[in-house]
C-alpha cells in the first residue's frame, strides 16, 4: 500500500506511521507529513477532514506563513514559532545570492542539515510537536509540515520515528520517499521559471532537482550534528525523561 496520499493542491502528503518499531511493536497510524497547505482546494479540505486531523505542527517561519497562508478548516490546534521574525528564510536567500551550481547546491544542503537542528524556531516546534504526541489520541490525526515537507519536516519525522524505535535505515527510506512522492518532472520547470522571473537567476535543472529533492546523506549530516535522538530531545529540546517515555508509549499502536 502506498504511503503517499494524492491531493489536488498539496504536495508530498504521506503518512509516516505504521512502521515496525522495537520489540515487535508497531508505530501507530494517524501520523502525517506534508508540504504547505496554501493551495489546498475545497476537495482537499474535505479529504483532510476525513483524516480527523486535529493538530498541525507548522515549521515554517513567519514570513513563509505570511507569503503562503495555510488553507485549513476550523478547529485545529496549530503549533508554530515566531522566533525567526520576518527575516528572509535561508533557502530564499540562497536562491537569491548563493552558488547555484550542482556542487554549490549540494554543499549548501549539507550545511543546511547541520543548521536545522540548531535553529531556535525549529527547536520550539519540534518540542511542542513531541509533547503533543505524548498525549495525542490515537483516533486523532497529527500532521507536521514546512514549505516542501522534506527538510525541517523530515528531521522532525526522523526524530519521532527514532524515539519509537524504528531502525535508522527505515527512517532514511521514509525520508527519501519525497523523491517518489513529488512529480519533479512537472515541478522543476515551473519552479525554474518562477525563480528566473523573481530573482533573474536561471538555475540548471540538475542543481534545481537537488535543491528540491533529498539525499540520505543529508539526514546523516543532521544526526552527526545532534548525536542520538534521545540526547537531542532531552539536552536541546528540554523534554524530561518522563515526557520522552510518554512520547514513546503513545507512538506505539495498541
Amino acid at each position: 500500500m502506498s504511503r503517499v496520499l494524492e491531493f489536488e493542491g498539496i504536495r508530498n502528503f504521506r503518512h509516516f506511521g505504521e512502521y515496525d518499531a522495537r520489540d515487535g511493536a508497531k508505530v501507530r497510524s494517524g501520523l502525517y507529513r506534508s508540504g504547505h497547505f496554501h493551495n489546498a482546494t475545497p476537495a482537499d479540505q474535505q479529504k483532510l477532514k476525513a483524516l480527523n486531523i486535529s493538530v498541525v505542527a507548522d515549521l515554517r517561519r513567519p514570513r513563509e506563513r505570511d507569503n503562503e497562508p495555510s488553507n485549513w478548516g476550523e478547529g485545529l490546534r496549530v503549533l508554530q514559532s515566531d522566533i525567526a521574525g520576518h527575516k528572509e528564510p535561508p533557502h530564499l536567500r540562497f536562491i537569491r545570492e548563493g552558488d547555484v551550481s550542482l556542487d554549490g547546491v549540494q554543499g549548501w544542503m549539507r550545511s543546511t542539515y547541520r543548521r536545522l537542528p540548531n535553529e531556535q524556531g525549529n527547536q520550539e516546534v519540534f518540542a511542542a510537536g513531541l509533547r503533543e504526541l505524548a498525549t495525542h489520541g490515537a483516533d486523532e490525526g497529527f500532521v507536521v509540515h514546512c514549505a516542501a515537507g522534506k527538510d525541517r519536516t523530515g528531521l522532525f519525522c526522523a526524530l519521532t520515528l527514532s524515539l519509537a524505535g524504528v531502525p535508522f535505515d527505515v527512517i532514511v527510506d521514509d525520508y527519501v520517499m519525497t523523491n517518489q512522492a513529488v512529480d519533479y518532472d512537472a515541478l522543476v520547470p515551473v519552479v525554474q521559471k518562477r525563480l528566473h522571473e523573481t530573482y533573474d537567476r536561471m538555475i540548471p535543472e540538475p542543481a534545481l532537482r537537488t535543491f528540491l529533492g533529498v539525499e540520505g546523506d543529508y539526514l546523516h549530516e543532521a544526526f552527526d550534528e545532534i548525536g542520538s535522538a534521545e540526547a537531542y530531545v532531552s539536552g536541546v529540546l528540554g523534554l524530561s525523561d518522563a515526557e520522552i517515555a510518554a512520547v514513546r508509549e503513545n507512538l506505539i499502536a495498541r
